[in-house]
């Protein structure tokens, strides 16, 4: 998913799941000669999202790495969207993270999901009566710049 040498942005909502990456790809930047960066979209929907802002930007911080971080009012950009929520905040969440890929210019943009997102997006997709392409569940790379190192890997490992 990565090659030595690249520059990577890391998606990082401030959940375990994304912090476990950062810390993962912190350790093997030095072997893999890997220039990060991290990225925060707070999407506006909680009183305390401000707090996970201000979480990952001190611990990004602490780290000494470039931080893209910025807020939007997804409900407003919904309406004008005319998508769901959840729609909504992934198609403004992607975009985001590519603006930052592009600022940065970084080749990859490394996502935190893991296993158990995985088997939850294929029952999910079951249970929704799709067809064969959504069994396959979140592809390990997407776009050839967004991938998911931790795809196989259980959230309690």
């Amino acid at each position: 998913m990565l090659v030595p040498g690249e520059r990577v942005v890391v998606g990082v909502s401030g959940g375990g799941d994304s912090m476990a990456l950062l810390h993962a790809l912190w350790g093997l930047r030095q072997d893999y000669r890997l220039s990060l960066a991290v990225a925060h979209l707070d999407h506006g929907l909680r009183p305390e999202s401000e707090q996970d802002l201000i979480f990952v930007h001190k611990a990004v911080h602490e780290l000494g790495l470039p931080f893209i971080g910025r807020r939007v009012d997804l409900a407003r950009l919904r309406g004008k969207m005319h998508l769901s929520l959840q729609e909504a905040a992934r198609e403004v969440r992607y975009q985001f993270l590519r603006e930052s890929a592009q600022s940065q210019k970084a080749t990859k943009v490394a996502l935190g999901h893991t296993a158990d997102d995985q088997a939850e997006s294929v029952v999910m997709n079951l249970l929704r009566g799709s067809g064969t392409r959504g069994l396959s569940g979140i592809p390990p790379v997407r776009e050839g710049i967004f991938v998911r190192p931790l795809l196989n890997v259980w959230r309690k490992d």
